[in-house]
């Protein structure tokens, strides 16, 4: 696979790898692999660029499913810690190096390497893994991520109607169940009653990326892992504004934007600045900005 390297330490302990079968396109390569190893040695994986790589163990000839014993992994970095036994499922994000010693064994394994900004749907969405990598990641317990890549495996082995887009459809899904569970806000103490700075970032990407109708204030405190009664206070003394002032403001902001572009309707900017109609969008930009969408487009192209 062109996004990751993959080097032997040992280069008389090489494994042997065979593809049974693969499905690749835009933003993701999947292959369902057979490794074997003669020896024992030690490798070193790195993806590249955008690009992460999730692995699930698959039953062999022999009917075996379990990750073979022995076999050890860390993830390098400034929190790395010591070499870890390998679960069934591991997952390594994009950017990281992931050490690897192995024994004499073979295995068969799904390799997903996919870049989640790369998926339609989650493009708006920001993929920084730094100061989130876990040794969790070497043995995910999460019978959800199995399942997916389960039916993955299957659809690899026998493509059916429309796979590549069935294979895009369940890889949004497991981009979005890794990023809960290590790109979540994950509950914290009062400290100075204000946002984290990771908090606010959550913030500012759903406020610019759904319409209003999609962001209810509990699905917004969920989102920080904040009750709903502390969300509000807490934004109001890191801003210095409401909750429902900061998302209009954002929400007119984006409309300027959009009417420079005179291809644009005016009730297409109202829909896609996150207005529920194009009255509600010509009351608000013409209270906050002094004048309606019309004049100020006129205003700006004069």
């Amino acid at each position: 696979m062109n996004a990751i390297n993959y080097s032997e330490y040992e280069p008389e302990h090489s494994g042997n790898f065979l593809t049974e079968a693969s499905l690749k396109s835009t933003g993701f390569d999947i292959r369902l692999e057979h490794a074997r190893w003669e020896n024992a040695g030690s490798a070193l994986i790195q993806t590249h660029h955008h690009s992460c790589l999730i692995r699930l163990m698959l039953p062999s000839d022999a009917g075996e499913r379990t990750q073979p014993a022995g076999n050890l992994g860390r993830l390098c970095g400034p929190a790395s810690q010591g070499f870890r036994p390998l679960g069934p499922l591991l997952f390594i994000p994009n950017g990281s190096e992931f050490h690897l010693k192995h024994r004499a064994c073979q295995q068969k394994a799904l390799i997903c390497v996919f870049d989640p900004a790369a998926l339609a749907t989650l493009a708006c969405y920001r993929w920084n893994w730094d100061g989130c990598v876990d040794a969790s990641m070497l043995n995910l317990q999460s019978l959800y991520l199995r399942a997916a890549l389960q039916r993955l495996a299957e659809e690899v082995a026998a493509p059916g109607f429309a796979s590549e887009l069935h294979t895009e459809s369940l890889l949004t899904c497991i981009a979005l169940d890794l990023r809960r569970q290590f790109l979540g806000i994950r509950p914290c103490e009062d400290g100075n009653g204000k946002l984290t700075p990771r908090q606010m970032s959550v913030l500012r990407e759903l406020l610019d990326a759904g319409p209003e109708t999609a962001l209810s204030l509990q699905y917004l405190a969920n989102a920080c892992a904040l009750p709903v009664r502390k969300l509000s206070s807490y934004f109001k003394n890191t801003t210095g504004k409401t909750l429902r002032r900061y998302a209009a403001e954002s929400r007119v902001e984006k409309a300027m934007a959009l009417l420079a572009d005179p291809q644009l309707l005016v009730k297409q900017v109202a829909y896609q600045a996150g207005f529920q109609n194009p009255a509600a969008f010509t009351a608000a930009f013409r209270k906050a900005v002094g004048m309606t969408p019309e004049e100020f487009r006129r205003q700006r192209s004069g």
